[in-house]
């Protein structure tokens, strides 16, 4: 959460020529006013400055740069059609050390303000906003405070609160939400032990967990030793409890000022008025103050620097070739886009896409299982990073040497401009799409337009006009752009030779695990704070353990009635009545079974092919597993496969191969899919590639296998612990559920130790497993299996034409009886790792008890993330997260997220029933929750995310009229129909389908809990 790194390449936008120019041409806001217009009435206003009006045909709109006439403050306005309006403040926060405090700050802002005294106005709006984002974020040198809705009363609504929350915050008043946010000491008796807690505080406990984590941390610290990028903003945490509030008090009221802000509006909305109300609001009421907080440079190296950092593994972990290696360097400053764009290119083309030509010759060295790079454009002076995993700390200087030693070459050789091409298509596709996730646009144009804005004014929507950069990047393949003279290289291979072999601002570090490294830690803690406790005094002892209960009792106590009136609230009415309607209409294209999605894409296909395989064995799941996570990692017969990373971004947006068991109204079906998208003019090119991995993919190669088990492996030991909370979840589901079974042979923890075991006797194994995978291979792609979803502008014969060449070839082998048996056992693990935090899953399936779903269901989920379980494991537990959910098909589950406790998750799991039973709240409140249900299930949907939604109801059997009666019991919960659903949380609580993953010590100690205890992988 606290350090987000974005792409260049992924946050842009760009829409056909004809479109851009006829909207531009027509511009006009919600009232009918003109650019000029509204030029003039900004002015009007007299309390702003307008520096300059940009055209943004690529955003289909017009940009306003301007700032507050009294405080100075930035403001940028994009004004444009879009309904998913964004507003954001940010400020630019240095990190003078590394105890956290602007991470503590940005939680704690949030916890009530003069105008909205409540104490969480965060989970208030959470609860009963129509937001489609909410959130802060901390990054190295701002914080930034967004939020979204396409609602203009919620928008206003939550614009305000937030704007209270960092101008007025209740952190002066109230000390316990320093304490409950950041650190505090805790004492329940005499005879107690003293300790740590705090949401921030074990957030990054969880975070230094990750070796990446420290590793990161390191190259920071080496990096920028004379800069404020050495420290940790979201706070390291052997140093956070140095940290005290009146240092903290300070730091806010030095940098939160007006001064200091970056302020932005994007969307469709009367900017006018908002400005308006943001001067007289809160703005006016401010002076000018001069905030140094202007982010130095780092001088350059003379040469390379060594270094060397220690990361936790368990006792159980392997210490040999377990170490991370990394190159490191930094490279001109982030206000230069052409930079950051060549480096993201760069990057691709040598890394990060399959069979990239520099990763390939590292792993071949046989120094490492993987390799992967990170350029981060976000903080001023961007770092380009080469890390190889699972390999020796002696082999630092021969992964450094084949680094340097490909670059000359690449340099002196020239890089492959078909690759060139093809990575700069992909960015452009990318742009084309503009689907950023659960990121609205607005936001995610301003998150990449930031990084340079925050250090020159000048720079604001600098990043808004994207075609320049292309017509530059493509000119760059062939031509030197950095010295036009020299013809001996293009542009690319100068920068190359500019900015990393003739760089010398470089370090080389490795990451080494050292055995309870974590433990030792925290015994060395324990040993502090118990000398502390032996150097206090009765007195100072009882004034602890009263400092602890009044903490407990502050979280424990709600908000006043009157306080919690004052965060302003939508009405049901607000809500739309009526479902999203999926989009399927079945049809029968070149005899291949067909669901199209009628949905606008902006000349963009997006073409999902479903194979049921319901019929393969069960003992067969896993080998199906390795074939899937193989294709476009093997040659096939036209290409290798470090040219089909090329071949498809030439053609198409991006293929995926992946297979997915799904629940159905009568069951379940296991489906290995094949994914992609392309412009409608390439649909045929992209299918013929498509169809050339299906079909030729050399799947029993040894060579790539091994590298491929090696590398996957590498991955999932990390992603595994990152997503301890899914990963518990799953596997807990896996005891009790047929598909999450299934699932877990393919692609779960099952699978991935059925990987660990091929990598230790593959050699032996080798013969039997090829012959097995091509049989497999040669029995999945089958006509009579195949289902194809598309979502596309083309027309239904444009569409049968593309895909009557692709059909042939497809196997006629006929489709069996689908596999019913699934061998469940309710194992019950604990997972040991070297983490120092816990995630906590307890599963369940109402349907198997007999109950029915509700939509009420959905309520409930609200009710218990945002109160229940907020408050008790979050809020008194100090864990950093804790979620539920209760889906259509029966599953339900209580999970917790770096979490410091276990047993003691639990036993709130255990007492949540009552609270159900017990549930009493006001009409008010009620309407609360079920808005802020409604505030994740109507988030806007791009038409690729409709499509496949679409067609998950298709092939789930959920029609909209089940949806619609789903729709109207959530709109319509009471407290009379949540307590009914105690009997559902009751089966839940009582569950004994449960898995946690944690440290040594925790899980050991409560090892009652488990059926048994191992490692992970």
């Amino acid at each position: 959460k606290y350090m987000i790194k974005w792409a260049v390449c992924g946050l842009i936008c760009i829409q056909p020529f004809s479109k851009r120019r006829r909207l531009l041409k027509e511009f006009k806001d919600r009232s009918g006013r003109t650019i000029d217009e509204i030029k003039a009435a900004i002015e009007a206003l007299g309390s702003y400055e307008i520096c300059r009006v940009n055209d943004l045909p690529e955003q289909n709109g017009k940009g306003i740069v301007l700032y507050h006439s009294k405080t100075k403050a930035r403001i940028s306005l994009v004004l444009n059609d879009d309904d998913n309006k964004v507003f954001c403040i940010g400020f630019r926060t240095p990190a003078d050390n590394s105890k956290g405090i602007q991470h503590i700050i940005e939680h704690t802002v949030l916890c009530g303000s003069k105008k909205y005294p409540v104490k969480d106005p965060f989970v208030e709006l959470a609860k009963g906003s129509l937001n489609t984002f909410l959130n802060a974020m901390t990054y190295s040198d701002k914080t930034v405070y967004p939020v979204a809705s396409c609602n203009d009363k919620d928008f206003s609504n939550l614009m305000d609160v937030y704007l209270d929350a960092v101008f007025n915050p209740n952190i002066y008043d109230r000390e316990e939400i320093f304490k409950q946010e950041g650190w505090h000491y805790e004492l329940t008796d005499m005879d107690g032990d003293i300790t740590v807690n705090g949401v921030v505080y074990n957030e990054m406990r969880g975070v230094y967990s990750s070796p990446d984590s420290v590793l990161s941390a390191k190259i920071n610290e080496v990096m920028f030793p004379d800069s404020v990028y050495r420290n940790d903003s979201g706070g390291n945490p052997d140093v956070i409890p140095e940290l005290t509030r009146e240092e903290y008090l300070d730091y806010h009221s030095k940098y939160y000022h007006p001064s200091n802000s970056f302020i932005y509006l994007y969307g469709d909305m009367d900017v006018v008025e908002r400005l308006d109300y943001l001067d007289k609001e809160y703005l006016s009421y401010y002076d000018y103050l001069y905030v140094p907080s202007e982010i130095g440079l780092q001088s350059a190296f003379s040469s390379p620097v060594s270094d060397e950092v220690k990361y936790s593994v368990a006792s159980s972990d392997e210490l040999d070739h377990n170490a991370i290696l990394s190159f490191n360097l930094i490279m001109g400053t982030n206000d230069d886009r052409y930079l950051n764009s060549a480096m993201g290119i760069i990057q691709n083309i040598l890394i990060d896409n399959y069979g990239a030509p520099l990763k390939q010759k590292l792993i071949d060295s046989g120094i490492c299982s993987d390799v992967e790079s990170l350029y981060d454009s976000t903080v001023r002076q961007p770092m380009f990073s080469i890390v190889a995993r699972e390999a020796d700390a002696k082999d630092i200087d021969k992964f450094v040497s084949i680094i340097d030693e490909s670059l000359r070459e690449y340099v002196e050789n020239g890089l492959d401009k078909k690759a060139l091409e093809s990575t700069i298509n992909k960015m452009e596709f990318r742009a084309k799409e503009a689907n950023f996730g659960r990121y609205p646009k607005g936001l995610a144009y301003l998150l990449s337009d930031f990084d340079g804005w925050l250090h020159d004014d000048n720079l604001a929507q600098e990043t808004f006009t994207v075609k320049p950069l292309f017509d530059y990047l493509k000119e760059g393949i062939n031509k030197n752009l950095l010295d036009p003279e020299d013809t001996s290289k293009g542009y690319f291979e100068a920068m190359i030779e500019k900015y990393i072999l003739n760089n010398d601002h470089k370090s080389y570090i490795t990451a080494s695990p050292e055995i309870g490294l974590n433990q030792k830690k925290d015994d060395e803690l324990k040993a502090k704070l118990q000398a502390m406790k032996d150097n206090m005094s009765e007195d100072e002892l009882r004034e602890l353990i009263l400092d602890t209960e009044n903490l407990k009792a502050y979280q424990a106590e709600p908000s006043t009635p009157e306080e919690l009136m004052t965060i302003p609230l939508l009405s049901v009415e607000d809500i739309r009545k009526e479902v999203l309607p999926s989009k399927n209409r079945p049809i029968e294209l070149s005899g291949i079974s067909a669901v199209a999605h009628d949905l606008f894409t902006n000349g963009i296909t997006y073409m999902d092919f479903y194979f049921d395989i319901s019929d393969i064995p069960f003992d067969k799941l896993k080998k199906l597993g390795v074939i899937f996570d193989m294709l476009k990692h093997v040659d096939t017969d036209k290409h290798s496969f470090s040219e089909l990373s090329t071949e498809a971004n030439l053609c198409s947006g991006g293929m995926a191969f992946f297979t997915t068991c799904v629940r159905t109204v009568k069951g379940f079906k296991t489906y290995a899919v094949a994914a992609m998208k392309c412009l409608d003019d390439k649909l045929e090119d992209s299918l013929s590639l498509m169809k050339e991995i299906m079909l030729t993919s050399h799947i029993a190669d040894k060579n790539r296998l091994k590298q491929n088990i090696s590398s996957t492996l590498s991955n999932a030991k990390l992603d595994m612990v990152e997503t301890g909370h899914i990963t518990t979840r799953l596997r807990a589901a896996s005891y009790i559920e047929p598909h999450v079974k299934i699932q877990d042979e393919l692609s779960g923890i099952e699978y991935h130790r059925y990987l660990t075991y091929l990598d230790e006797h593959l050699d032996e194994d080798f013969d039997e497993l090829a012959d097995e995978l091509m049989e497999l291979y040669g029995n999945v792609f089958r006509k009579k299996a195949l289902t194809v979803s598309y979502t596309s502008d083309l027309s239904d014969e444009a569409i049968e034409k593309a895909l009557g060449t692709f059909k042939d070839g497809l196997s006629d082998a006929p489709v069996g009886e689908a596999i019913k048996d699934i061998p469940l056992e309710k194992k019950n693990e604990g997972f040991i790792t070297s983490s120092k935090v816990q995630y906590d899953s307890l599963v369940a399936n109402f349907m198997d008890a007999g109950l029915e779903y509700n939509g009420a269901l959905s309520v409930l989920t609200t009710i218990m993330a945002y109160d229940y379980l907020w408050i008790n494991v979050r809020v008194k537990g100090g864990a950093y997260g804790c979620m539920c959910d209760f889906n259509r098909f029966g599953h339900m589950f209580f999970t917790s997220y770096r979490d410091p406790n276990l047993t003691e998750t639990y036993d709130i799991y255990r007492n949540a029933a009552s609270y159900v039973e017990n549930f009493e709240c006001s009409d008010r409140d009620m309407t609360k929750y079920i808005i802020g249900t409604f505030a994740k299930s109507d988030a806007p949907l791009p038409a690729s995310e409709h499509g496949v939604f679409s067609f998950n109801c298709y092939i789930s059997g959920v029609t909209d009229e089940m949806r619609q009666k789903s729709r109207n019991e959530s709109r319509n919960a009471t407290v009379e129909s949540i307590r009914a659903l105690a009997p559902y949380i009751r089966l839940l609580s009582e569950s004994d389908a449960l898995s946690a993953i944690g440290s040594e010590e925790k899980l050991k100690g409560a090892a009652d809990l488990f059926g048994s205890l191992d490692k992970l992988l």
